[in-house]
């Protein structure tokens, strides 16, 4: 299998994967490019050195949301080619949107905050005013970013005002208490980390401590069920609260595979290229499937044996 793994200038989990890649006999090849160092051509081919990226059998991401929509591009014309990407399309979108997400999170079935989005100011202002407290949220970044929780009305007045003079999308949600726990969803494996807040924080990305934990059947079932639905072979889950009254706060595309690693002394950088694998053997034994079934409406073929 011959594999290609692009990331932001100096991005420290994709080249954690490029030196792991190469202990993998089934990884014959591997190259790790700079996205700046990509062009797409007749938005068909995605080139690196004059050559096509779609000659390679899978692909990592590592987008970063200000890329958008260049890697989503990029993502389209590698799927359309049959490369096993670590990330579908449909998950940049979902990472350059908020209110994408939250459409996501609620087609997955999980729990999360209740929301408000409004193109009016006025509209804004009446909402914040049944609340003591509320969070503010960029539609435009995830991991943490542009996150701001404001507890006087006055201000998030401000803010609103703010927001729309200077055209930026957000959206609002109520606050929710309870523990955080950060899910890090690396194909069917999930590993968790407990976050204690520094004391008076309400950002879930402002933490006193992390320790390392085994999630529970219910936590595994919440992070795979946001990885599955916004189509992301390594997605990072931000949950808030307790057993049965759990919230999905964030998702992100790319976490870093160095917090988990250090947290629960496994090799993050092995389980993703592990699943990885599995995924182009399942893109493989899919596009095998396909075409069996298009040559047996033309040839007297056998029931399809394979995977």
């Amino acid at each position: 299998m011959k594999l290609c793994i692009i990331g932001a200038e100096g991005n420290i989990s994709a080249r954690t994967l490029y030196e792991e890649s190469k202990k993998f006999k089934e990884i014959s090849k591997s190259l790790l490019i700079s996205l700046p160092k990509l062009y797409i051509e007749n938005y068909d081919k995605v080139m690196y050195r004059n050559k096509d990226l779609s000659e390679y059998d899978a692909c990592i991401l590592y987008p970063p949301p200000h890329a958008f929509p260049f890697t989503y591009m990029i993502a389209c014309i590698l799927s359309r080619n049959k490369v096993a990407l670590s990330h579908d399309p449909k998950s940049i979108l979902y990472m350059h949107n908020r209110g994408l997400l939250t459409k996501a999170l609620a087609r997955a079935k999980v729990n999360y905050p209740k929301t408000y989005l409004t193109l009016s100011p006025e509209v804004g202002k009446t909402i914040v005013n049944q609340f003591n407290k509320i969070v503010f949220k960029l539609t435009g970044t995830h991991g943490g970013m542009g996150v701001m929780v404001v507890k006087r009305k006055a201000t998030a007045r401000s803010i609103i005002d703010t927001m729309h003079s200077t055209s930026k999308s957000f959206y609002m949600q109520e606050v929710v208490k309870g523990p955080v726990t950060k899910l890090l969803v690396l194909g069917e494996e999930v590993i968790g980390i407990k976050e204690t807040p520094k004391p008076g924080e309400d950002l879930s990305n402002k933490m006193q401590s992390r320790i390392s934990i085994q999630p529970s059947n219910e936590l595994s079932e919440i992070g795979r069920k946001v990885a599955k639905e916004i189509g992301s072979l390594c997605c990072e889950v931000d949950v808030m609260g307790d057993e049965g009254n759990y919230n999905v706060i964030d998702a992100s595309i790319d976490p870093s595979l160095k917090l988990y690693a250090d947290a629960s002394g496994r090799n993050m950088a092995n389980l993703m290229l592990n699943a990885l694998i599995e995924k182009k053997t399942r893109v493989l034994a899919t596009f095998e499937r396909k075409l069996w079934r298009k040559l047996s409406k033309l040839l007297p073929l056998p029931p399809y044996r394979g995977y």
